[in-house]
């Protein structure tokens, strides 16, 4: 390491300002190792590669290539040094400029990094959040039926005006000043006459519509239409039925034999009765409903240690957040085949603008960050190897790798350091809830974290990769 002398002044926003100084016989050492990895690349007419005098293989070279060289050969350490010196933990990467770097002549540079901030934390062991319970009744499961139903519902051509919930094939036009809009025009096109789904106006128009008729309905299309030149407008739909057919729904008891295997699960004997497959569903409703509450009780037990908390979050742990969450949802259009530059066309908005909306969600995510690991650490709460050995195996073991690939990233420091993270989050909100309720429920057992858990999840990978930096530093 190289020996330093700094000086630190805190700026708002959780930054500091690092004025390093490095002695000149360092600086002279960095030149000289600089000269040593570039000398043997010169080529000079009648020498061997490096074995000219050193002011000739120094022309060759130019100071201002010399000089770059033995600045990244110093800068690194120096900075590192500076670090340790001032017992500092950056959470980004530095911003770092050369004052003074020249021969004879101590070196010179400022680094600004942001740190953690300061927390003030008020106490968070008196949070007191009642626990919901949600039952299920009658009518919540008489409604699931009803969605099976629907579900397994068959269309029926008819000979009938057309009615509400009718599903149709037509022929459009949209018309505006009397004249057909180009590119507006649909043949054969798939409609069901839903008042939720449909323009405003639109199913009134069609209800009572025969078959071969042709109807001209005057509509005022929606603000937020499609086409924005055409959004708000007074227009006709031209609109020709072809077809008309009704959604006929099966009996509620034959639904059990309608149902496919994977649907009752394969372990599950085929159900016999209506009764039989009212009660599965109540016992599903009813664990989504206690899953539901257990979401709905962690949120409001984290929505009040957000409350106690004061803090000024660094802009490096937002941009990080924003960041993270774009991509996430740039692989998310990848998946689906989707450009990011396309779905911004589609969307008609930037990347900016994407970003800016971002923001608030990200703010919400670190402070949670921020808290929850100020409670732990307080509270001494940690995460064993053993743990992250069976976060990380149980992981791997729902994805389609090879072997190498497993065990690649079984040991890979970031993916290890994510899986604490995680688990370390998780033990954090157990022990908040468990104080907020007396009676709090046995969360081991949990198939998924609750959605605030999920929320943060990109906490978690933030964190892995502030672990990677703090452990990058001694690389640099």
């Amino acid at each position: 390491m190289a020996a330093v002398k700094v000086d630190t002044e805190r700026k708002p926003g959780s930054q500091v300002v690092l004025s390093v100084e490095v002695d000149a016989d360092q600086v002279s050492r960095s030149i000289d190792q600089a000269y040593s990895r570039l000398a043997p690349r010169v080529r000079i007419a009648g020498f061997r590669p490096g074995k000219a005098p050193r002011p000739m293989i120094e022309r060759e070279i130019g100071w201002p290539a010399l000089r770059q060289e033995a600045l990244d050969l110093i800068l690194a350490t120096a900075y590192n040094s500076a670090l340790d010196e001032a017992g500092l933990d950056p959470i980004d990467v530095p911003r770092v400029e050369v004052q003074q770097f020249d021969r004879g002549q101590p070196m010179k540079f400022t680094a600004t990094v942001s740190i953690k901030p300061e927390i003030t934390l008020k106490d968070y062991k008196d949070i007191q959040v009642p626990r919901p319970q949600t039952e299920i009744g009658d009518n919540d499961v008489d409604e699931a039926v009803e969605r099976l139903r629907n579900r397994y519902a068959e269309l029926h051509a008819v000979e009938r005006p057309v009615q509400l919930g009718d599903f149709l094939t037509v022929d459009t036009h949209i018309v505006k000043s009397g004249a057909v809009l180009i590119g507006e025009s649909q043949t054969d096109a798939q409609l069901e006459v839903d008042k939720e789904r449909l323009i405003a106006g639109l199913a009134d128009g069609l209800i009572g519509q025969a078959q071969g008729e042709t109807r001209d309905i005057r509509l005022t299309l929606p603000a937020d239409y499609p086409k924005k030149d055409l959004a708000g407008s007074d227009v006709v739909f031209r609109i020709t039925v072809k077809s008309i057919k009704e959604r006929r729904l099966p009996p509620p008891d034959e639904l059990p034999q309608l149902m496919a295997p994977s649907e009752t699960g394969p372990d599950t004997p085929a159900r016999q009765t209506l009764e039989e497959l009212r009660h599965d569903i109540r016992e599903e409703l009813q664990d989504a409903a206690s899953r539901g509450d257990e979401q709905r009780f962690e949120n409001d037990v984290l929505k009040a240690l957000d409350e106690r908390m004061e803090v000024e979050v660094p802009e490096a742990l937002i941009e990080r957040e924003v960041n993270r969450r774009v991509r996430e949802l740039e692989v998310r259009l990848e998946e689906q085949g989707l450009k990011m530059e396309r779905y911004l066309q589609y969307t008609n908005t930037s990347l900016d603008v994407l970003q800016a909306e971002q923001r608030p969600q990200a703010v919400q995510k670190v402070r949670l960050e921020l808290a929850l690991e100020t409670v732990a650490e307080r509270e001494g709460l940690t995460v064993s190897d053993a743990e992250v050995e069976e976060a990380v195996a149980n992981a791997l073991a729902e994805e389609d790798h090879t072997g190498h690939q497993h065990g690649d990233l079984r040991t890979a420091d970031p993916v290890r350091a994510y899986f604490r993270h995680q688990l370390l989050m998780r033990k954090t909100i157990d022990f908040l809830s468990a104080a907020a309720s007396p009676e709090s429920s046995d969360t081991s057992d949990r198939m998924e974290p609750p959605s605030a858990a999920k929320e943060l999840e990109s906490a978690g990978k933030s964190a892995s990769r502030g672990e990677r930096q703090a452990k990058g530093k001694k690389e640099r």
